[in-house]
């Protein structure tokens, strides 16, 4: 069950450099080097972009088996994406017959399966970065800042932060109230790797009622919360602590544009 161990969208509490920087400027360069990944496809271009995100994970002061925990729960994700472009993909068969009688291998299959595997695991690792540097109020105040100017247009800009911050809060939330029902199903004798697929089936659901019926259960709470606090989506809110630019963030995002234009350069010499 530790499969189930979500730490995607848990603050880390530590003192680094990328920490201290303003929520506003996470989340552009987030964004912005995400869009880099999706157009990196040269092989140069993309080990020089992993190993800047491997550095950048090891400036932020995360445990890197902490980070891993993250990244191991996706870990399916990246091995059926690359299974499916390896056998699906048309190209040069890398095998004379093919597996099981109809899956053919191509070299293209393989090479596509590895890369889309690869920008799936960047993009995890660069959003894991960002909720574990900076905690979710931070990210509501600079989602807010950001998208300010919308409210011209009558957008619902601190609705819309407050909603994207409870929807990454709720992550490790699920996560822990699955932790919860599987101990206590174990408690009463459960056994949730044994039997035909009927049995397994009516295991999974002794797990998953119980917990969507306790996330639900959060949520009211929550609600209740907001209501006894005065929220009211009609009034505007204000914020104790103001965001200010300073010289680190100015310094980061050359650092960034640099990484920017390295990971474009080297795509282009190919």
């Amino acid at each position: 069950m530790r499969s189930l161990e979500i730490t995607l969208g848990n603050y880390y509490p530590a003192e680094s450099a990328v920490h201290r920087l303003d929520p506003r400027f996470k989340l552009l360069a987030v964004t912005f080097l995400m869009a880099v990944t999706f157009i990196t496809r040269a092989p140069w271009a993309v080990t020089f972009h992993t190993l800047a995100v491997v550095c950048l994970v090891r400036l932020s002061g995360i445990p890197v088996r902490y980070f891993l925990r993250t990244l191991r729960f996706f870990l399916w994700l990246f091995i059926f994406t690359g299974i499916l472009h390896l056998c699906f993909t048309p190209g040069r068969p890398l095998t004379d017959e093919p597996i099981l009688g109809f899956l053919q291998i191509t070299q293209e299959g393989l090479a596509r399966g590895g890369l889309i595997s690869w920008r799936l695991l960047a993009i995890i690792s660069l959003s894991a970065l960002l909720t574990h540097s900076t905690t979710p109020l931070e990210i509501t105040r600079g989602m807010e800042s950001l998208l300010s100017p919308l409210e011209r247009f009558r957008f619902p800009v601190q609705d819309f932060a407050l909603m994207m911050m409870m929807a990454i809060r709720f992550i490790p939330v699920l996560s822990d109230e699955a932790q919860r029902v599987w101990k206590a199903q174990r408690s009463r004798g459960a056994h949730f790797g044994r039997g035909g697929v009927k049995r397994r089936a009516n295991t999974l659901m002794s797990i998953l009622i119980p917990v969507f019926a306790g996330v639900f259960r959060r949520a009211d709470d929550l609600a209740t919360a907001l209501e006894a606090r005065g929220y009211s989506p009609d009034r505007r809110r204000t914020s104790m602590v103001r965001l200010v630019w300073t010289a680190k963030e100015t310094h980061a995002l050359i650092f960034v544009a640099l990484w920017i234009l390295a990971v474009l350069a080297l795509e282009r010499m190919v």
